[in-house]
């Protein structure tokens, strides 16, 4: 690891992210440089991208770090999870949704983004000045882009209306104003489409984990989405997210993979559903998501204990039994049993462990099978988004969409999810119906990937998806934003606090 300028945040060079990761990430050790006389090669432009990379997985900041904060923000307020045995404050907040600006993980999400934009805005205003390899060039900034503007988009989503900014030359996080939001969408996409143009459809191994062209097409389509539905109402979107999400249908780069449960599981990565992860790797940037929700006091996993400090919520697990039957999903989203590692007994639930089935845990992200070495060290990646994410944002936005004219009709992406997970396929739902049905398929398909509170905002079904886990948020829609955090309305008052949370 290495610091290469220090500005604003410290460019970290990493040695490797996982095992795919690690050549394209290793340097020299040099000394401390300024962006002035750093810029002058590509191994520099490749260099301050793998930073970029590496802030989604470092955990250096603590739970400043995609894998705590930022990844729970948008977990622990959903119908399927619960903060279990978790005793710090911002955690419960998230799940009960009685957060306020003051709740200190809402800060550390706000930082970690905007230390991801910082990284990317710097490399795309020096990696133009390179000279080189115009086409690798170009694709690094591309790259860098991508970075930038999936930090916005999940800004964005969280906050409605956030500081704007491209440029590198930042005091502290004082940027100077709101952003319009209108631009920051238009940025959004900009930025995504320069990928969509510049990266390419796959890697050679030793590069597979960067951002793809199909990365970039995903996240067009999630963006528009995200316009179309709740509370921008852009509705003209929804067909541009349909056309977006058949172009990454018709690539044929992607599939879902037979089994659920190997998306998962350490031999599973970067299979035919992989679109982008976070790249973790052990003794490098690994990850603890496993310690958070592997079963504590029990003989889960060799290398890991576990913690209880997230998981899921019994209401979902009742609500797969009775309104999914056969739900081929069921034994991964929810451990009903489990082999020790130790003592190679069989332990059901219920019976051996947690015998009032009191706390839920699921597999996702727990490999017993996993090559981490210790506790915080798991190699096992995590998804920002995987193929069958693209198949039901597809069926939803066909549905939602005004006049759309595809390849595809709404039902094909929803069933081809249903049909792998063992359930009948849908048809004949009138618009609220299938969106009812689509919502709850969001759920069952990717539940504790970080996807449902902004599923639900985007939906505008908050309110009664919450309630399955006995939670009132009331109607005044406070709880579909996160204010912005207090210590940051301190350090620059011409920040403007949104209006739900003054």
């Amino acid at each position: 690891m290495k610091t290469i300028y220090k500005l604003l945040f410290s460019l970290i060079l990493c040695l490797g992210l996982t095992s795919c990761f690690d050549s394209f990430l290793e340097e020299e050790v040099t000394d401390f440089l300024s962006p002035n006389n750093f810029y002058k090669t590509e191994a520099d432009a490749d260099a301050a991208v793998s930073a970029i990379y590496s802030r989604f997985v470092t955990s250096d900041g603590g739970d400043n770090s995609f894998h705590r904060a930022a990844l729970m923000i948008g977990e622990y307020p959903a119908e399927s999870s619960s903060a279990q045995t978790s005793t710090v404050p911002y955690r419960l907040q998230f799940e009960t949704f009685t957060w306020t600006a003051t709740t200190d993980g809402i800060e550390l999400v706000w930082r970690f983004y905007y230390e991801v934009i910082f990284r990317a805005n710097l490399a795309i205003e020096k990696i133009p000045q390179i000279k080189g390899d115009a086409t690798k060039l170009k694709r690094y900034e591309a790259e860098a882009r991508f970075c930038r503007a999936l930090s916005y988009l999940y800004l964005i989503r969280l906050f409605d209306n956030v500081p704007f900014t491209t440029s590198s030359v930042q005091d502290d996080y004082n940027i100077p104003n709101m952003g319009n939001t209108d631009k920051v969408f238009a940025q959004i996409i900009e930025d995504l489409q320069f990928g969509e143009a510049n990266l390419p459809a796959t890697y050679a191994s030793k590069d597979i984990g960067r951002a793809t062209k199909g990365a970039a097409q995903t996240m067009l389509a999630k963006t528009y989405l995200t316009m179309a539905g709740y509370p921008w109402n852009k509705t003209e979107n929804y067909a541009l997210a349909a056309a977006k999400c058949e172009d990454v249908i018709k690539s044929g780069t992607y599939d879902l993979v037979t089994d659920y449960a190997t998306n998962f599981k350490e031999v599973g990565e970067h299979n035919k559903e992989y679109i982008f992860d976070a790249e973790f790797h052990t003794n490098m940037n690994g990850s603890n998501w496993v310690n958070m929700s592997s079963i504590r006091d029990q003989n889960v996993c060799r290398q890991f204990s576990g913690w209880s400090s997230f998981g899921g919520t019994k209401s979902f697990y009742n609500n797969m039994l009775t309104l999914n039957p056969g739900d081929k999903r069921l034994n991964t989203n929810i451990i009903t049993e489990f082999t020790d590692v130790k003592t190679g007994v069989k332990k059901v639930w219920g019976k051996d462990f947690d015998v009032n089935k009191g706390l839920v845990h699921t597999w996702k992200y727990i490999d017993p099978a996993e090559t981490g070495t210790g506790d915080q060290q798991s190699n096992i990646n995590y998804h920002f988004t995987r193929y069958a994410d693209v198949l039901l944002m597809h069926s939803e936005a066909v549905n939602n969409a005004t006049s759309f004219s595809g390849s595809y009709d709404k039902y094909y992406g929803i069933n081809r999810v249903r049909v792998r997970a063992g359930l009948p396929e849908l048809s004949g739902l009138n618009k609220a119906d299938f969106n009812k049905s689509l919502i709850w398929e969001r759920v069952c398909e990717l539940c504790y990937e970080g996807h449902l509170w902004y599923d639900y905002k985007r939906m505008n079904c908050m309110e009664e998806r919450v309630a399955l886990k006995g939670i009132n948020i009331g109607t005044t829609k406070k709880y579909y934003v996160f204010p912005i955090p207090a210590n940051e309305m301190s350090r620059n008052p011409k920040l403007e606090q949104h209006p739900l949370w003054k």
